[in-house]
């Protein structure tokens, strides 16, 4: 058996989850998503928690086994407690705020970036002191994650002196300044 898929998938308290039609409905109190089983895998409660089962040993099978019970995974947690993902901006003069459904983000270029938040995604703005931090929050992990890459691949870390956006989490390797002969 896959070493993930075997894995029950724990159902909290508030978190009401049916199985209907081949997809798996999850409702939580911070909204609700569902997810289609692909084709001989199904799905059962037992036991308080969610098992993932297939019909068959071939490797698609077992690759589609271990990838559904991640992605069931991540939509219990989503709807429970929500994904999120922090980045840190610095940069003298740099500054953000949140406008509605745009963040609004002065850069260091010739002009502010405004960046469209999608539906489902909450972005709040912590202003430091030549640094702001922004803590991108939703219940859709593949969501949260894909707009956070949108803003760091507006001005990434640079490594000689850090300006720009890094991942909380993130280890940048230093270079030292670059000197002549």
């Amino acid at each position: 058996m896959s070493r993930i898929g075997r894995l029950p998938v724990p159902i909290p308290a508030k978190v009401d989850m049916a199985i209907e039609d081949g997809s798996v409905r999850i409702k939580g109190p911070l909204g609700e998503m569902h997810h289609v089983l692909p084709q001989g895998i199904s799905a059962v409660v037992r036991d308080g928690a969610l098992h993932i089962e297939r019909d068959s040993e071939t490797t698609e099978m077992r690759r589609m086994h271990g990838v559904t019970r991640a992605h069931i995974a991540n939509k219990v947690k989503g709807v429970s407690e929500g994904h999120g993902i922090t980045l840190v901006v610095n940069g003298k003069g740099f500054s953000a705020e949140v406008k509605g459904r745009v963040v609004e983000m002065q850069l260091g270029f010739s002009s502010r970036m405004l960046v469209e938040v999608p539906e489902g995604i909450k972005v709040t703005v912590q202003p430091g002191q030549n640094t702001f931090t922004l803590v991108i929050v939703g219940i859709n992990k593949d969501l949260v994650g894909s707009f956070a890459s949108v803003l760091y691949k507006i001005r990434p870390v640079e490594p000689y002196n850090m300006i720009g956006f890094r991942y909380s989490d993130q280890q940048v390797r230093r270079k030292a300044a670059k000197t002549t002969k």
